[in-house]
């Protein structure tokens, strides 16, 4: 396995836009994306460090979910292709951890799979996604 790198913690927000202006006023943070997927009234928001075009992104996920365990969605690990993906997918589906995928989710998303941890958190391993 090659990872090359965490690049973003996806968090669950009720209002992304409040959301994404805290993380700018508080964190000199800049929106490098947002969306509404078709179909869905959810809002997702991308704010990364503004002086720094490689740091960690933090994808905010607009929903109303309780969320008893926090808020945090997901680590998002970024390898090298689409064969690193499938592999951990394999990994992880022979263990039972794997949660989602492989899949192909076009070309914001990428080429991902999602897996779970011993304590329920998601990370997800994903390639080919938006270089914002």
């Amino acid at each position: 396995m090659s990872i090359e790198r965490l690049d973003h913690v996806a968090l669950m927000t009720r209002d992304v836009a409040r959301a994404a202006q805290f993380y700018c006023d508080w964190a000199d943070m800049e929106v490098v994306h947002d969306r509404r997927d078709p179909g869905s009234t959810h809002r997702v928001m991308w704010v990364r460090p503004a002086h720094d075009p490689a740091g960690l992104i933090l994808v905010l996920i607009e929903s109303e979910e309780p969320r008893p365990g926090g808020r945090m969605d997901h680590f998002g690990f970024h390898v090298a292709d689409r064969g690193e993906v499938d592999a951990i997918a394999g990994r992880a589906r022979a263990e039972g951890v794997l949660v989602e995928g492989p899949l192909d989710a076009g070309p914001v998303v990428g080429y991902y799979c999602m897996i779970r941890d011993p304590d329920g958190n998601l990370l997800e391993f994903s390639c080919d996604q938006l270089k914002a």
